[in-house]
């Protein structure tokens, strides 16, 4: 575990990044510090880095092997990072439990004269502000550790590695320098299935199986083709947008034995967030907003292979007859 009951006797190292209080109980969270690295910490940076990193912080006088004197700084300032995302996502995961009392008589909710329980929009806001600051933090871990990748050489084997490295838009910063989604991982997370199946169909569609294939190969290597590392902006902003627009059907949408419904905030007595359904307007404004700007992008990447067609010798431009076209983003049709 990357906190260690002998330096939270009065919540020492967890009260650098939440502000609890000293007479808090380190056993009372341990249970959900565990399950929480569980979770989140190792499926992200991977068994090996996670066990390797764990053995320096339980004992940061005997090196573990791969951690030099040269690169513990990049560790220790890892551990940081890694302790900000865990505590946050601890809280968050643990928030309905933490402050409930179980025992033979039942569950029961700890209050004093002096102490009384928040309202239930002030605790909307505090577990939504634990799972954004822990999300947040598990991006800025990770972009971390891949701009440190030589201090890190465990986190290559990793299956979170292989993956980003694989994709066309790899991570939540990338994606939101072109839609904005506030630096959101959990929104991303959401999106990344939508953004391998535009990538499997429209782009692979549109590159062609030969070029698709070669930049897809090209990605995953540390020293990627200059070419293709042009082509991937160009590749990139279609991929969001239509992204957006295969999941706007489903992006905060909950699904539950009782139907769909999108989580939005509503005026209530108590100033709560509550559970409206969708409407057909929003439906359908998202989606081809977002449909309408990602087709725009794609003939901007046909163009921009057409007129760099030398670079791009698999590129094969769609020949045959004018009127044989896609008519979907053209004010004319041909029939």
């Amino acid at each position: 575990m990357l906190f260690k009951p002998t330096l939270n006797a009065k919540m020492e190292e967890i009260r650098k990044y939440v502000p609890v209080s000293a007479a808090t109980s380190f056993g009372n969270i341990s249970a959900f510090i565990q399950s929480s690295e569980v979770s989140f910490i190792i499926p992200l940076m991977g068994e090996e880095l996670y066990e390797q990193l764990l053995a320096y912080y339980t004992t940061p006088t005997t090196l573990p092997t791969g951690v030099t004197t040269e690169n513990k700084i990049q560790f220790d300032t890892l551990i940081e990072y890694a302790q900000r995302a865990l505590i946050n996502l601890t809280y968050y995961s643990g928030f309905d439990f933490i402050n409930t009392i179980m025992n033979d008589a039942g569950f029961h909710r700890q209050e004093s004269d002096t102490e009384k329980g928040l309202y239930k929009y002030q605790e909307d806001a505090v577990k939504s502000g634990f799972r954004n600051n822990g999300f947040n933090a598990l991006d800025t871990m990770l972009r971390y550790i891949e701009s440190h990748i030589d201090a890190f050489e465990l986190f290559k084997s990793s299956p979170n590695y292989t993956l980003r490295k694989k994709s066309i838009i790899p991570d939540t910063l990338t994606f939101d320098t072109i839609f904005d989604i506030s630096s959101s991982r959990l929104v991303f997370l959401k999106l990344c299935r939508f953004i391998a199946q535009v990538e499997d169909f429209e782009i692979g569609a549109l590159l062609g199986t030969k070029l698709y294939n070669l930049v897809k190969s090209e990605i995953v290597k540390d020293s990627p083709d200059p070419r293709i590392l042009a082509l991937i902006p160009h590749i990139q902003r279609p991929l969001a947008y239509l992204a957006v627009s295969r999941a706007s059907f489903q992006l905060g949408i909950n699904v539950t034995d009782k139907g769909l419904f999108f989580e939005s905030q509503a005026s209530t007595l108590l100033n709560s967030a509550v559970s409206t359904p969708l409407t057909d307007q929003q439906y359908y404004l998202l989606a081809t907003k977002s449909e309408k700007t990602g087709n725009e992008y794609l003939e901007l990447l046909r163009g921009f292979l057409l007129a760099n067609a030398a670079d791009y010798p698999l590129y094969v431009s769609p020949g045959g007859s004018p009127f044989v076209r896609d008519n979907k983003t053209k004010s004319t049709t041909w029939v």
